[in-house]
């Protein structure tokens, strides 16, 4: 589950290098300028849309097609009467909630792209050295940085698995009745709380059951947080349809 966006962030750390590299002959160029004609060219510039001609809306319409195939999974786990069952508004939801994480992901981008240009001009303006601003640059905004670090690819993959549960809540309402059982990795890693649930609970259980679940705060203070958010941030469980 984690692992099918990981690919995001790979993408991303590449076209940030790139932007990043071509920012040399910009700010030798700009260097040139008056600070009227700085600001002037500075509403001009969109690092935004060079981050899309560089790839971006390519690869966010990759991340789009993931959840579509998310979707598509667990709808493909029903019977032909149960798709029957599904609502509209349901499928709408989903969709809207989709829309939601690629907003979520394409503003934290934006904001990466004004920031970088804002910083650029800001140097220029105050005349700074060419040697400084690129050092700037390569150290603020290169790869690892913003919306490249290992945090926000924890977050990424995380809302993914979040969105992977809240359509199989959305589209198993209908059929309550319908049970799952807790598989993940049992390691080092695991949360006390995942450790209790794959020791403890073995037996499926419906969504109102697990939701139900009364385990106690562990010794590692982590918590069960539901069908939904499973063992909190970055959990690597999931709950599987049983057959």
């Amino acid at each position: 589950m984690l692992a099918k966006l990981d690919f995001y962030i790979d993408e991303l750390v590449k076209i940030q290098e790139e932007l990043i590299n071509k920012l040399e002959n910009v700010v030798v160029g700009l260097s040139k300028l008056t600070d009227a004609e700085l600001i002037r060219i500075g509403e001009q510039i969109d690092f935004f849309d060079e981050m899309n001609t560089l790839g971006y809306s390519t690869l966010i319409s990759r991340v789009s097609n993931v959840y579509d195939d998310e979707i598509a999974n667990v709808f493909a786990e029903l019977s032909r009467r149960q798709l029957g069952q599904v609502s509209s508004v349901s499928i709408v939801a989903l969709e809207q909630m989709k829309s939601f994480d690629m907003d979520y992901l394409t503003d934290n981008v934006k904001q990466y792209a004004t920031q970088l240009k804002n910083t650029m001009l800001r140097s220029l303006i105050a005349r700074e050295s060419i040697d400084e601003i690129l050092s700037t640059m390569k150290v603020d905004f290169g790869p690892g940085q913003f919306i490249t670090t290992n945090r926000f690819k924890f977050l990424v993959n995380d809302a993914f698995a979040r969105f992977d549960h809240v359509v199989k809540a959305k589209v198993y309402e209908e059929f309550p009745e319908t049970k799952f059982i807790y598989t993940g990795p049992n390691d080092g890693n695991t949360r006390d709380v995942c450790k209790h649930i794959l020791q403890k609970f073995r037996k499926p259980l419906t969504k109102k059951e697990i939701d139900e679940l009364k385990i106690p705060i562990q010794k590692d203070k982590s918590q069960f947080r539901g069908f939904v958010d499973r063992g909190g941030y970055n959990c690597r469980h999931d709950w599987i349809k049983v057959s």
